[in-house]
């Protein structure tokens, strides 16, 4: 058996990120959330 759940809220993470100049920084990026499964024993 599996359950399965989906959520359409949007999920934030932070990714580095190096301009041309060299200087890094930290952008958010937003995405869908993913179908999670979880498998029953």
């Amino acid at each position: 058996m599996s359950k399965q759940s989906m959520t359409g809220a949007p999920v934030c993470t932070w990714v580095a990120v190096t301009d041309a100049s060299g200087r890094t920084r930290m952008e958010a990026r937003w995405t869908t959330a993913t179908t999670v499964v979880t498998r029953a024993a």
